[in-house]
């Protein structure tokens, strides 16, 4: 199944979501991941604090592909800032 996350609010229920349908607590996941279980419940809490790579790690275990899709409306939408869609490659913000 599909959830889109147009938000960094949404990711948190969603990681604490699929963590539950995988049967595992936090301590288990923590385990997994070589973490604390503390450090797995700051990750649910605030999934927007830790790295891409971090965030990476969390859903392979969680058996969950991160997957980028292009969203032509974003493209075209000129009340973004010019940087946001711009394609040359400079990683900008």
């Amino acid at each position: 199944m599909d959830y889109l996350i147009s938000i960094p609010d949404q990711l948190a229920p969603q990681l604490r979501s699929l963590r539950k349908a995988r049967g595992l607590g936090q301590a288990d996941l923590a385990v997994k991941l070589g973490l604390s279980q503390s450090r797995i419940a700051a990750i649910e809490r605030n999934p927007a604090a830790v790295s891409a790579g971090q965030l990476l790690e969390v859903l392979k275990v969680l058996g969950v592909d991160l997957v980028l899709r292009d969203a032509p409306a974003v493209a075209n939408d000129k009340s973004l800032p010019a940087n946001i869609s711009d394609t040359s490659g400079q990683g900008e913000w």
